[in-house]
């Protein structure tokens, strides 16, 4: 075996240097004829020699050439032999035909001669069948046309069909790259003969020889292959004939290095704060892979990783990967949230932002930039930065481990703007703002309403607020001290302050008492300190001022200075007529009061005389609900009745009007002489205004800037809906005679209130009328007020009373109603004589003798008695209402529930569902320890409210 490796190397090698050429025929012609080869020249030994495609030459003598190929038609003719230099391996590739000249021709080639057919080519004979004696000889293996004709197993035909003799085709899945699989396959074509074989010799690059493997060994391997060339020899040998036939081809396999492994270079640091980046880049190389996918030479990073790069070189061969390279972004801290802004105002000059959102840590910064840079410690979540001056400013969070969060947005800190009025014209140009500090550097009379941050009067100016207008500040007023300063409010003038600030200066505060007679007492209290009772009447005797000790009236020395927040009465003028009335101006000199201002502590069942502290009005709705110690109806003093005269003067005391949350109502108004007040308290206690009170237990009153209300146009005249928005249906009845006897009563249906006695909505009787006493009657309180649950229904009655100290005629009237009993029809029924009154058609008029008569009356919205008593017995028992575990429970024992309300003692609605229809609610979710107001309203229209503890 080795011998003949030997052999065929020694014929490769000299092939290889053999020099010759590829002779070309054309045409048709005879072989050695010179025109038969393109450029004349007849081929020779070492000649490459092709049959061109439609040529046709005629062999008839022997030749020597290296190689044959056949595209048109080889003619053999005669015998002719063709051979080859030796240590060559003849290939004959028909392409085209090999054809014979006669029957008896036949062409000889040398032992070891490739026949190579490819269809369409064949070999061809000149028919006649197995008489025909043409033949292929290589060496002495003869092929001919039949069987048996020659020593060869092949006829032409199977020679045709199988592509040849047998030939060695060896392959290989290279060109790879090291490190990868080698495969050498062994393949082959043509006939297979009689006994085929085949074995691998390979050289390794390298190598000083070659390793032959096994016979019949059909692939080759190498794994993880060197770079290099391998060179392979496979060799088939079979028999023809009983003739041993070797078909032997070597192929070269080439094996390319791999890249280097690269590296990588970065632009900067590798480990950097949320929203940075670094660049990553590849060394060497020109052709790329990171383990990111991309295939650029340089890669953005901008996230947490491990980055890493392969390169491939220009046969394809691609590099290990690279050492990883280790990215670390750090997160970034939240950036601090703006929950608020406070701007500089006329009182601090600076501001503050409040931040949230940091993330608690030992080592918690804020850091400020922009107008000012600082730095400050945070522990919580919270922080607010205060003492800003003006300008614009950013902040970050920092924990010395995370990266600075991002900068919050820009946070502009504003200065106040200054407004001044210069005789002419704001110096802003508009009029102030709230925002601004307002400061008259002229003099200045009001044409409206004024608002801003603070207020200053320049000395030596004078500014007057002309009536009705309000100057409305956030924070303190100063009037400079100079001489000829003033500040001026006149009657019905307000001033209201927001904030709890200390005033600096005097203001002259204008009040007028209309109509007033020399012996009328007007109720008063103070909107500026310190002020004198003798300075708002400087003219009244000095045994005529009075305050009220919670018991009994009590002479008090002119010189004292009143007591901010109560109330004291002072007779009129002493050159005032007792038959001529004429307006009273008070004037009072001071600093305005200001902020929450509290009472003495009161006794309980104890009426009082308070009074409004401030220079504008007070919300009466507010300070009932913000004050439980009182019973919450108001008295206010009229004196609508002249005096009587005598050894010491008599004062009616039904001259009282009445105010509580259900509403008020007016005093005596029968007579109509010129100055009679005959307007109805309507939820606004005007400066300057005292007034009665009774005290329900014991404790402090207390009076803030937040009751505090623009409307001052009277003592208790409104003109602005109240801050507290309640549903109210009221009514107002009036009894009165001839002889001037007057009193009035209100039934109010109100949101908040119930059917039973309260006293934020209820007010009693103060019953010192010596004459005369009307009332509304509720579980034996006499009322002259009464608050009673919505929604209203026409089913519901109320029992009216009276005491009469005259025998004879009376009249009961409406005298005005709103929401929904505008046009509500109102029945008066009188069970003396047993009759049901319109009073829509008329007012009723009915006679009396003296006495208490409370059962007497029922005011009603039908004229059907047998409807009304049964809904009330039916309302009355069907409803339960009960807690446990923080539940409550509303259960009816008759009707479906169609809808339940649930509101607190101030009127405010906590909870409201509809379309229960069934017979038990169950509520949970409200705060307890309060006292709560059930509303019910059954499926058939009936209405009930039931007060609970919760």
């Amino acid at each position: 075996m080795n011998r003949k490796l030997l052999f065929i190397f020694s014929m490769l090698f000299c092939f290889g240097f053999s020099n010759g050429a590829t002779i070309t025929s054309t045409g048709t012609g005879n072989w050695t004829a010179t025109t038969s080869w393109i450029g004349g020249t007849v081929p020779t030994i070492n000649d490459d020699v092709i049959i061109g495609s439609g040529s046709t030459i005629t062999l008839s003598t022997n030749v020597s050439i290296k190689s044959l190929t056949i595209n048109g038609t080889l003619l053999a003719s005669g015998d002719p032999i063709v051979s080859t230099s030796a240590g060559n391996i003849l290939v004959v590739t028909i392409n085209g035909v090999l054809d014979f000249n006669t029957n008896q021709s036949s062409i000889r080639f040398p032992a070891g001669t490739i026949v190579d057919i490819n269809p369409p080519g064949r070999i061809d004979d000149t028919g006649g069948g197995c008489s025909n004696q043409v033949a292929l000889f290589i060496g002495t293996v003869k092929f001919a046309v039949c069987v048996g004709s020659g020593n060869a197993e092949y006829t032409f035909a199977q020679l045709n069909n199988l592509g040849g003799t047998l030939q060695s085709k060896p392959t290989s899945n290279a060109p790879i790259c090291e490190g990868s699989t080698l495969n050498f396959t062994a393949a082959k074509d043509g006939a297979d003969g009689a006994a085929l074989n085949w074995h691998w010799s390979v050289k390794i690059p390298g190598a000083a020889s070659f390793v032959n493997y096994p016979d019949k060994q059909s692939v080759v391997s190498f794994a993880n292959a060197i770079s290099g060339s391998y060179e392979a020899n496979l060799t088939y040998t079979t028999t023809y004939g009983g003739s041993v036939y070797t078909s032997s081809k070597t192929i070269f396999a080439t094996v390319n290095a791999k890249p280097a492994v690269p590296t990588i270079s970065t632009s900067g640091a590798t480990t950097f704060c949320d929203g940075g980046n670094v660049t990553l880049t590849s060394v060497t190389g020109t052709s790329y892979l990171w383990s990111t996918g991309a295939t650029t030479k340089s890669i953005v990073v901008t996230t947490s990783g491990n980055y890493s790069v392969q390169v491939t070189n220009a046969a394809g061969c691609q590099s290990l990967s690279s050492s990883a390279t280790t990215v670390t972004v750090k997160s970034s801290l939240p950036t601090p949230n703006v929950v608020s802004i406070t701007q500089p105002t006329c009182v601090i000059s600076t501001g503050s932002v409040e931040l949230n959102g940091f993330i608690s840590a030992t080592n918690g910064q804020v850091y400020q930039s922009g107008s000012s840079t600082q730095t400050y410690s945070v522990s919580g979540s919270n922080y607010t930065i205060a003492n800003l001056a003006p300008g614009t400013y950013t902040f970050t969070a920092q924990d010395g481990v995370n990266c600075t969060s991002l900068p919050t947005v820009s946070i502009v800190i504003k200065a106040p703007d200054v407004n001044t009025w210069n005789g002419t014209t704001w110096s802003k140009v508009s009029v102030p703002i709230s925002s601004d500090i307002i400061e008259f550097a002229e003099n200045y009379q009001s044409i409206g309403d004024i608002s801003g941050c603070s207020c200053k009067v320049k000395g030596g100016k004078e500014v007057t607020i002309n009536s009705p207008h309000t100057l409305f500040i956030d924070n303190q007023l100063t009037v400079e001290s100079a001489t000829g300063t003033k500040l001026i409010f006149e009657n019905n003038a307000s001033l209201i302050q927001r904030n709890n600030v200390i005033n600096t200066g005097n203001i002259i505060y204008k009040r007028i008492s209309p109509q007033i007679r020399q012996a009328d007492f007007v109720y008063w209290s103070t909107p500026v300190n310190p002020q004198k009772l003798v300075d708002v009447s400087p003219l009244t005797l000095g045994d005529k001022y009075f305050r009220y000790s919670g018991t009994n009236w009590v002479i008090t020395n002119r010189s004292t200075t009143m007591v901010v927040g109560e109330g004291y009465i002072i007779r009129g003028p002493q050159n005032y007529s007792n038959t001529i009335r004429a307006d009273y101006t008070a004037s009072f000199i001071g600093v305005p009061n200001n902020g929450n201002v509290t009472s003495a502590t009161l006794d309980s069942g104890k009426f009082y005389l308070l009074g409004n502290p401030y220079p504008s009005a007070l919300d009466a709705d507010q300070f009932i609900l913000n004050n439980p110690v009182l019973t919450g109806t108001l008295y206010f003093w009229t004196h609508n009745t002249p005096v009587v005269f005598g050894t010491s003067y008599k004062y009616n005391a039904d001259d009282y009007a009445s105010y509580n949350l259900t509403g008020g109502v007016a005093a005596k108004t029968a007579t109509t002489a010129s100055g009679n007040n005959k307007e109805i308290p309507g939820g606004k206690i005007a400066a300057g205004q005292g007034f009665f009170t009774e005290t329900s237990s014991s404790g402090i009153v207390t009076f803030t800037n937040a009751m505090r209300f623009g409307s001052n146009s009277q003592f208790f005249k409104p003109a602005k809906t109240s801050k507290v928005a309640l549903e109210k249906n009221r009514l107002w009845l009036n009894m009165t005679n001839d002889g001037g006897a007057f009193k009035q009563i209100l039934i109010g249906y109100i949101e908040g209130a119930t059917n039973d006695y309260e006293t934020r909505y209820d007010g009693q009787t103060i019953d010192g009328n010596p004459y005369l006493d009307f009332y509304s009657v509720n579980n034996g309180h006499k009322l002259v007020i009464q608050g009673r649950a919505v929604p209203f229904s026409d089913t519901d009655i109320v029992p009216l009373g009276y005491k009469s100290t005259i025998a004879g005629s009376f009249t009961i009237s409406i005298d005005q109603a709103d929401g929904n009993l505008v046009n509500q029809a109102i029945y008066l029924e009188d069970k003396t004589t047993n009759s049901i009154h319109d009073l829509r058609t008329g007012n009723y008029t009915f006679t009396t003798s003296t006495g208490i008569f409370d059962g007497r009356f029922v005011l009603r919205y039908t004229n059907n008695k047998t409807l009304k008593k049964v809904a009330i017995e039916d309302v009355e028992q069907k409803i339960l209402v009960s807690a446990k575990e923080k539940i409550i429970k509303v259960t009816s024992t008759k009707e479906n529930i169609k809808e339940v309300f649930i509101f607190d003692v101030t009127g405010k609605l906590l909870y409201n569902k509809k379309k229960i229809d069934s017979t038990e609610l169950q509520i949970s979710g409200l705060q307890s320890n309060q006292v709560l107001l059930i509303k019910t309203i059954f499926g058939n229209g009936n209405v009930t409210t039931t007060k609970m503890v919760f």
